[in-house]
């Protein structure tokens, strides 16, 4: 094959391409895992509890205890937490679950769920968001820390 012919700088443009496609492909080490948990709510009496979010790991160390303060939600309303983790950062989307009475505003509430998902000794870039009372908060956590970790959500 001649240094000057077509074919040559087809073949080159061919091999060119093949190794740009190869440098660009995406790669992704690790996919994105989703997760659904129901927050257990029980009534509280506290009207003006402020919108918090407390993390705290469990006595085991494999898990990590949610606490949340501040909904107000029907009597008939439950609360979901969607968790989306791809490997360091964590977001976590509080939604209405299935049952719902329309119209009705609820009492105040607490909540708790055990969080499973997150790798101990891994730093996450941790965003919750409330769809319930349009609130947000974005922080770090470290799940090995013995420390509790209480946020505020904000508007």
């Amino acid at each position: 094959m001649d240094i000057t012919s077509v074919e040559f700088y087809t073949l080159a443009f061919v091999v060119a391409m093949a190794l740009v496609a190869l440098l660009m492909g995406r790669r992704e080490k690790n996919p994105p895992s989703t997760y659904i948990v129901q927050l257990a709510t029980s009534p509280t009496e506290d009207d003006d509890a402020e919108d918090t979010v407390l993390l705290q790991p469990t006595e085991s160390g494999n898990a990590i205890l949610l606490k949340r303060t501040g909904i107000n939600i029907g009597p008939e309303d439950t609360v979901n937490l969607v968790i989306n983790v791809q490997e360091d950062s964590c977001s976590i989307v509080e939604k209405k679950g299935r049952k719902s009475r329309k119209g009705v505003i609820g009492d105040p509430v607490t909540g708790e769920a055990v969080l499973k998902c997150l790798r101990p000794g891994c730093k996450y870039r941790m965003r919750y968001e409330s769809q319930l009372n349009s609130t947000w908060a974005t922080f770090s956590l470290d799940p090995s820390s013995p420390e509790p970790r209480e946020v505020k959500l904000r508007f």
